[in-house]
């Protein structure tokens, strides 16, 4: 057996050492010790055993915009993980089931937002590309915005929160902040486009309701709706 399939066993004992059965609890975390004895495994360990990885299925740039990181972070504050980018693929890691139904989530809240820049470089009155990137970025930065407003960010436990700084620390010691490509507009920045395009995103992104759907997998087809 090796460590991780102890793990799983030391953590099936300690549920079952929660038992009414007083015999049969007690059995269940002797069993418990010893293997954690013989594996050398500790408490932190097993707490960090709770946390898992999603990887997302939409492929990304190497080098993000902000509003797009700005999705990500959106969805990893609503469904409590943590989000990192490796090379094009944007992963999540969070307790439980929370890192699959962040990955999820981040995908159809990416379709959902990408179609709707779409939708406003359509009307944009901007003609210099440039421009139509920049106004399209603010765009989406006030889509964000929009849908924070109509969602509650979910609220981890200090334990939660001590097990995913554990997790980061021991994975990813090394991780650094990720750079961002952000179109520039000296002439539109502070203009009445650019306003326009922030209230417009933030009307759009209050169409969307996001949903904390915790409770397994059944769950997540129902975290993103569309007003």
């Amino acid at each position: 057996m090796d460590k991780e399939k102890a793990l799983d066993k030391i953590k099936k004992c300690l549920a079952l050492s929660k038992s009414a059965n007083e015999h049969e609890a007690a059995q269940a975390l002797r069993q418990a010790q010893a293997l954690m004895e013989k594996y050398e495994v500790n408490a932190v360990d097993i707490a960090l055993s709770q946390v898992s990885e999603q990887k997302a299925d939409r492929k990304m740039a190497f080098k993000l915009a902000d509003w797009q990181w700005g999705v990500a972070n959106m969805i990893a504050d609503i469904f409590g993980c943590q989000s990192y980018q490796r090379g094009k693929t944007m992963m999540f890691y969070g307790i439980g089931n929370r890192a699959e139904i962040s990955a999820y989530a981040f995908d159809v809240v990416y379709r959902q937002i990408s179609a709707d820049r779409r939708k406003f470089l359509k009307t944009c009155r901007a003609r210099k590309p440039a421009h139509r990137t920049y106004l399209a970025d603010q765009f989406c930065g006030g889509w964000i915005l929009g849908a924070y407003e109509t969602v509650k960010k979910f609220e981890m436990s200090d334990e939660e929160k001590a097990i995913m700084d554990g997790y980061k620390k021991k994975e990813y010691p090394y991780m650094t902040e990720a750079r961002t490509r952000d179109a520039k507009s000296s002439i539109l920045q502070g203009s009445t486009m650019e306003y326009e395009a922030l209230t417009h995103g933030m009307e759009s992104g209050k169409q969307v309701q996001l949903h904390h759907a915790m409770n397994g997998t059944d769950g997540v087809q129902k975290i993103v709706e569309q007003k």
